[in-house]
């Protein structure tokens, strides 16, 4: 996540502010309850709540991003070193690989989705903020992009190769559980999850680690391969570190024939009967 300044606010901007943060905390103050469910993440909850507890990502929601994208790149991305890394180090797991069809989870302006065209047939590229797939959309005319909030209204169909960067750990341990497995059931066989994420703390509902952690139990709970871990560290402000895996759907194994067992035999065509001499 790249780190970019606060323009000087003027008095009516202030103002502004102090009656949007009054409303946000009322609203957070009725929505307590629900988010202490949502943020438990209890096994007994989900059946529940699996399905509304997108609803509730404080302050990371769609009107923070909606905030965030009033101005292109909010996040000063082409200045970031940590972006331009983390981009490359996506695109090395890529390299000589070319998918049919690929989502990536959280586009944004299309940073990453620029490069991912060159290695797929079919782009689909969501984000929470409609100004944001409205530019990624300008930018990268090959691809497909819709204003989506994941995992309530995921995708439909599989996809060969699925790219997650920095936008897991925005989900709440329950819409995360759920979202993970929406995600990883959405895997073709032979198909690759990239997940990428910054380790330091901005308030995020979760953490890098908690993200790469149950990712990889679901993965392999699924009898997935986690064909790449590594910890990226010094990386990002801060010199927090990263986490990258790399989740692999294995082929089906091949049919393969079993010798010594005798071919079965045709079974034989008896000839018309022969007509009598008189």
């Amino acid at each position: 996540m790249a780190e970019f300044p606060t323009p000087r606010a003027s008095v009516a901007d202030r103002a502004r502010r102090a009656a949007r943060l009054t409303l946000s905390a009322a609203v957070r103050a009725t929505a307590a309850p629900l988010r202490a469910i949502a943020r438990t993440g209890r096994a007994d909850t989900e059946p529940r709540w699996a399905e509304a507890t997108w609803l509730w990502q404080p302050g990371w929601g769609r009107g923070t991003h909606d905030r965030l994208y009033r101005r292109p790149d909010p996040y000063r991305i082409g200045a970031s070193t940590y972006e331009q890394q983390k981009y490359g180090t996506v695109m090395d797991a890529l390299t000589g690989r070319r998918f049919a069809r690929t989502l990536e989870v959280g586009c944004g302006e299309g940073d990453l989705s620029v490069r991912l065209a060159g290695h797929t047939d079919v782009l689909l590229g969501v984000d929470i903020s409609a100004a944001a797939v409205e530019r990624a959309a300008a930018r990268v005319p090959a691809g497909t992009f819709v204003r989506r909030t994941l995992p309530h209204e995921m995708p439909d169909g599989t996809f060969d190769l699925i790219v997650c960067t920095d936008v897991l750990y925005y989900w709440e341990p329950v819409t995360f559980r759920v979202g993970t497995a929406a995600l990883l059931d959405r895997l073709r066989p032979g198909g690759m999850l990239l997940a990428y994420h910054y380790r330091g703390d901005f308030g995020q509902a979760g953490t890098a680690d908690r993200v790469h952690d149950e990712l990889r139990a679901a993965a392999r709970a699924r009898g997935l391969d986690v064909e790449v871990h590594t910890h990226r560290d010094g990386v990002g402000p801060g010199a927090a570190g990263a986490r990258f895996d790399v989740v692999a759907a294995p082929l089906p194994a091949p049919v393969r024939p079993v010798h010594g067992v005798p071919a079965p035999r045709r079974p034989e065509v008896a000839g018309p009967a022969p007509v009598p001499r008189t």
